[in-house]
């Protein structure tokens, strides 16, 4: 049995679902993981709020939550837009999970993830958020922005964060790694770009179809 300390650390978790079907089921794996289950979200940062819909941008235009301290959100969906998926890393949403991958170990991990207020994006939505580079665009890309198609997956993914105007701190949230790694590469993909800082790198990357 956990002691009174211990449960005194653990987050309470607040289902939110327009679905009444998606709520109780949702509201359960959350009981089979342990969790006390929070009537409302609170002002309390200790609740953490799941928002279980069918894509992000039902969350964003349903709830529109706001970054604060006042809870953390997890965002448990069937489909991620990278339109949605900007707009709730602006909102403050940084841990997501499919819907498919809920699992009690998966969805545990999140909750956790997102009580500490870390990063937590599935793989494949990074990929999405960046999009495909235009073929078309690369291959009209001056000589030296092609050099830039030697950038590694990281680089291009903390690129396409730095495009849409999240800082060292945001970014390194949405890849669970520190702010040190963070900097370290930015500053290898401003060396690999040849600009001479973050603005300059990302003028550079759009004007060359990687962004």
């Amino acid at each position: 049995m956990r002691s009174a300390a211990a449960l005194a650390d653990e987050p309470r978790v607040h289902v939110a679902a327009r679905d009444t079907s998606v709520q109780v089921q949702m509201s359960a794996l959350i009981a089979t993981c342990g969790f006390q289950l929070a009537a409302q979200p609170g002002e309390s940062a200790d609740v953490v709020v799941i928002a279980a819909v069918h894509s992000v941008d039902e969350t964003m235009t349903t709830w529109r939550p706001r970054p604060g301290p006042s809870g953390r959100w997890l965002l448990v969906a069937d489909r991620f837009s990278p339109p949605g998926v900007r707009w709730a890393v602006r909102a403050g949403v940084h841990t997501m999970l499919r819907a498919a991958d809920a699992t009690s170990a998966q969805l545990a991990a999140a909750v956790w993830a997102a009580h500490r207020g870390e990063g937590r994006m599935p793989h494949e939505v990074l990929i999405r958020l960046l999009g495909p580079t235009p073929r078309s665009a690369a291959s009209a890309a001056p000589r030296p922005i092609m050099a830039a198609q030697a950038l590694t997956s990281r680089q291009r993914t903390v690129l396409g964060l730095m495009a849409e105007g999240l800082g060292n701190a945001d970014i390194a949230r949405v890849l669970c790694c520190s702010e040190h790694t963070v900097k370290n590469v930015i500053y290898d993909l401003t060396a690999r770009l040849q600009s001479r800082n973050r603005a300059h790198a990302v003028a550079c990357a759009v004007r060359g179809g990687l962004v």
